[in-house]
């Protein structure tokens, strides 16, 4: 799992650093947001609506425009094939021809792939899903594609698609814009993607706390009447370990981080009274706070106290209230950290502190990790997950861990929540192991259908529909003349 909060000591960034927002219930997306802002916002959206065509559909329709519009081009032209030097102009025109037959071949070729590829790829991927997430045939393929526990995505957003279609919900179609408007139109559709999003998240979230959940009970992952591998589940335990040991690594602060939090520090401390005049009973309104902002610093003499002010003023406007009251505990964190006094070298030496235990905790779960997943007991597994839980809990009364770790995800205090989620981390891990397996199976089961069954249609269907679409579009290509009118008869 990704660290979701840095501690709030050090949310300011230092040069080099990318900034971490705070995450508010309600709150628009920041990336949404930033994208808005961009020069180039309405290009960007527009690329963005094209990502469907990173999928199976995409590739057959981007394949068959190079087939149907490239491909002719460099037939019908290939200046490798030509007639002999000494050719007789008819037979020169005989080649050309041959060559422009040919290469008008592939437009229709292109047209019928789309037409039997495409038609064949939706009901083809459905029966694919259904089989594989239905226990009753996933149970004949191996525990790695089966999904009837935690179901892939596109068959829990059609099962969510049939459910709300039963309750009654159906997403309004743009015809209706006709009477009711388009702008309420396309707010009834956005409230209808809402619901369907969540509705699908809600699902998937359900089946991998419940896959978690027996978990955690009987130190398994359980699928149907199957259990996973002691080998495979090791792999997961262990890349799992990585990422708690990447999270801890995102916390340690660098030689150039440390000089910047430490004159940071300075700063705050410094003007500490001055600044909890003025950052309190601040106005809630957005756009009253920004007024107030740019007062203070139009009066405001202290270039320090300037700089925070400044910086406040830089955030989103949805961010500048919460910055505000995080600056203010962030002087408290760091006279916590150099207990009650401060000075820049208790707080540096606090700081370094901080990065030796993150260093200890990296190493612990280090050694945490399964040396030999093949060889790997219910035993060695067992208490492998009970180390890393052991490794992410830190005492609640340890001041100097609760700073570090208490606005992250990844780390806890509470020994049952933790054991909950260090079973449901690995339940994901388990979850994007087998989509990925799912999907090389699909692919390969799509290549073979495509060449015993699609493929050979698309070639019977193509060897009868060029000859006599050439013959009506394009008889002197395809050596068909048109009968001529006779006026008499030989003489």
């Amino acid at each position: 799992m990704k660290v979701e909060n840095i501690n709030q000591n050090f949310r300011t960034p230092y040069a080099g650093q990318q900034r971490k927002s705070p995450q508010f219930t309600g709150m628009s997306s920041l990336e949404q947001k930033i994208t808005e802002l961009l020069p180039a916002n309405k290009t960007l959206s527009k690329m963005k609506k094209l990502e469907w065509l990173k999928g199976e559909i995409g590739g057959i329709l981007i394949t068959a425009l190079g087939t149907g519009l490239v491909a002719p081009i460099f037939i019908g032209f290939n200046p490798f094939v030509k007639a002999p030097e000494n050719a007789t102009p008819e037979k020169k025109k005989e080649v050309n021809n041959t060559k422009w037959y040919t290469a008008l071949r592939q437009p229709i070729s292109a047209i019928l792939a789309i037409l039997f590829q495409v038609s064949a790829l939706t009901p083809i991927n459905k029966w694919l899903d259904y089989i594989i997430n239905t226990p009753e045939y996933s149970k004949n393929f191996g525990i790695h594609v089966d999904q009837s526990e935690i179901n892939g995505k596109s068959f829990v957003e059609t099962t969510v698609k049939q459910e709300l279609k039963k309750e009654g919900i159906k997403k309004p179609g743009w015809l209706k814009a006709i009477t009711k408007g388009y702008s309420k139109i396309k707010e009834e559709r956005k409230a209808y993607d809402d619901l369907f999003d969540s509705r699908v998240d809600e699902k998937i979230d359900t089946q991998i706390e419940k896959v978690a959940n027996k978990f955690a009970e009987n130190g398994k992952i359980t699928i149907g009447k199957r259990k996973l591998d002691n080998k495979t589940l090791s792999e997961l335990i262990n890349k799992q370990i990585d990422e708690y040991i990447k999270d801890a690594q995102k916390l340690k602060i660098d030689n150039e981080g440390l000089a910047y939090y430490t004159e940071k520090a300075k700063m705050l401390v410094g003007n500490e009274e001055h600044l909890r005049n003025i950052f309190t009973d601040i106005p809630h309104d957005y756009k009253q706070l920004e007024t107030y902002l740019k007062n203070l610093l139009v009066k405001e003499t202290n270039p320090d106290v300037r700089r925070i002010i400044q910086d406040v003023l830089d955030h989103d406007e949805d961010l500048r209230e919460s910055r505000i009251s995080r600056t203010l505990e962030r002087i408290d964190k760091i006279k916590d950290m150099c207990k009650g006094e401060y000075t820049s070298n208790k707080y540096l030496n606090a700081m370094s502190t901080r990065n030796a235990e993150l260093d200890r905790i990296i190493t612990k779960l280090k050694l945490n990790k399964i040396k030999e997943p093949e060889k790997a007991t219910d035993t060695i597994i067992t208490d492998s997950i009970r180390k890393m839980a052991r490794n992410c809990q830190f005492n609640e009364k340890d001041n100097l861990l609760k700073s570090i770790l208490h606005d992250t995800d990844t780390f806890d205090f509470d020994s049952s929540k933790l054991w909950k989620k260090i079973h449901k981390d690995i339940t994901k891990g388990y979850k994007k192991l087998i989509e990925n397996k799912y999907k090389s199976f699909k692919q390969i089961t799509q290549v073979i259908i495509g060449v015993c069954i699609t493929l050979p249609i698309t070639c019977n269907a193509l060897n009868w529909v060029y000859p006599r679409f050439m013959e009506i579009v394009f008889p002197g290509l395809s050596g068909v003349k048109k009968s001529q009118n006779k006026t008499g008869g030989d003489k």
